[in-house]
């Protein structure tokens, strides 16, 4: 049985003659190669939004069934057994990659109050939403995976909305982690967030940073080891901002570490050269 690598390459190999190298958000047909790799494979920049994505672009159907199922990237995806878990539970996350205590600051530094309502888009097996709600937020999660997500429910006692038409309130604001660079249609995400958000709401979304000066900074191999078969988008600012702003959005955006004070006071870095990126949006 094919790998999951193997699979994308030889579905590449067969359509290497008929990509549509159009931009993937906007449809832009004007679009430039930045790199090639693995001789089947090549990032574009959208000379419109800028967004830089992956060709091949994915299936939606298929990257539906592999997110499904199929989908392996460590302590993300994979469910910790009853005494890992006890153990996390127990330390609050503390000293592992997913500790939200970071994330959680920003979030009060965005202006989100104790009791305010979130949707965590993309909550994996709930994680995050966990920690989230004990910070004092009100938080519904929602996921593709449904293993994922019946862990969540189960386990960590998570608020799982199956369709994002079942969430019982506008919410004020929508959260996402490490989500957007995953979707072959990054339309989704920004669907999703004005479906479920109360007039004035705030999106808050976390990316690796596929600023250009990114590759000065880490070197050319590990800047274009960030787009490959699970990330089949790079992710900039002018891409970011493009988006929000098509949707109704205002948008700032950040670089890790992130400051508290710049996010309160919405005053954006002159340069984005962390690792992460992040774009709080403020619906019109």
């Amino acid at each position: 049985m094919f790998g999951e690598k193997a699979r994308y390459f030889l579905g590449a190999l067969l359509t290497i003659t008929k990509k549509d190298s159009s931009c993937p958000f906007c449809s832009n047909p004007k679009t430039r190669l930045i790199r090639r790799k693995a001789l089947v494979t090549s990032l574009w920049e959208c000379d419109h939004c800028g967004l830089r994505f992956r060709l091949p672009k994915g299936d939606p159907q298929e990257s539906g069934a592999f997110y499904q199922k199929r989908y392996r990237q460590g302590f993300t995806t994979d469910c910790p057994s009853e005494q890992e878990l006890k153990l996390l539970l127990e330390t609050n996350f503390s000293g592992i990659p997913k500790h939200f205590d970071q994330y959680i600051e920003v979030l009060k530094a965005a202006g989100l109050n104790e009791g305010d309502s979130l949707l965590d888009f993309g909550c994996s097996w709930g994680y995050g939403s966990w920690q989230m709600g004990k910070a004092g937020f009100n938080v519904y999660s929602y996921d593709v995976s449904q293993p994922r997500t019946l862990y969540a429910k189960t386990k960590l006692n998570c608020r799982i909305v199956e369709k994002l038409s079942d969430l019982p309130e506008k919410v004020k604001c929508f959260f996402s982690a490490h989500v957007i660079e995953h979707l072959d249609d990054p339309n989704l995400i920004w669907r999703a967030a004005v479906q479920v958000l109360e007039p004035r709401g705030i999106m808050v979304c976390f990316c690796p940073n596929g600023e250009p000066i990114r590759e000065q900074i880490s070197g050319s191999k590990k800047y274009h080891q960030a787009w490959n078969l699970k990330h089949p988008l790079l992710i900039t600012r002018q891409a970011l901002v493009e988006m929000a702003r098509v949707y109704g959005f205002s948008p700032y955006v950040f670089s890790s570490p992130f400051s508290p004070e710049d996010i309160r006071s919405r005053r954006e870095p002159d340069r984005l050269t962390g690792d992460e990126l992040l774009l709080l949006a403020v619906r019109q």
